[in-house]
């Protein structure tokens, strides 16, 4: 399912594909433990074409598309990284999706990398991340790729308030850890 999968970073005219995928993605993920109309709200607000658009140019931040098809236009999964104000914080990976039908092709391995080559060069140290503490399968991958518990927070899905898993690896010793430990083919 995976070959000749193409990773990029994505571009302006991406933002429409993009925000279809990335809605359609999170509603098969949590639509067994959100309500519909907590559903909808969330992605009306966060997966707007425009939104979209307003992320892929963000100097800020970048993201990343792993794409096929004629054109390289069909989206297979794809990883938002965002650098928050105190630029002394780590940059954070706000959302790394991936199409249904590629889990465990190491598909998420290989944006998670484009990930972390992106904080080598912006000069970080360390990426964190959230996670919905219900999303097992997600959990799993990132402690298996070198990320740590270091705490939890709240996260607002609509009307209902989740609690998340805070995690954060050192950029360079998840990469040895991906690379090398067993079962590096996730995602």
């Amino acid at each position: 399912m995976t070959t000749g999968v193409l990773l990029r970073r994505a571009e302006r005219r991406d933002a429409e594909a993009l925000s279809t995928f990335a809605a359609r993605v999170f509603w098969e993920t949590y639509a067994d433990d959100t309500a519909a109309s907590d559903l909808t709200d969330y992605i009306g607000k966060n997966f707007r074409v425009a939104r979209q658009h307003a992320e892929i140019v963000d100097p800020c931040g970048a993201v990343f598309l792993a794409v096929k098809g004629q054109g390289g236009r069909t989206i297979l999964g794809y990883a938002q990284l965002v650098v928050e104000a105190p630029c002394d914080a780590p940059p954070l990976l706000n959302r790394l999706y991936i199409e249904r039908e590629c889990r465990g092709t190491g598909l998420a391995g290989r944006l998670l990398e484009e990930v972390r080559n992106e904080c080598r060069r912006r000069g970080a140290a360390k990426l964190r991340l959230t996670v919905f503490e219900k999303n097992t399968r997600a959990i799993a991958f990132y402690k298996q790729s070198g990320f740590a518990v270091t705490g939890f927070t709240t996260f607002r899905v609509g009307h209902d308030v989740q609690r998340d898993i805070e995690m954060e690896t050192q950029v360079d010793a998840a990469e040895r850890r991906h690379n090398t430990g067993p079962g590096s083919q996730n995602g």
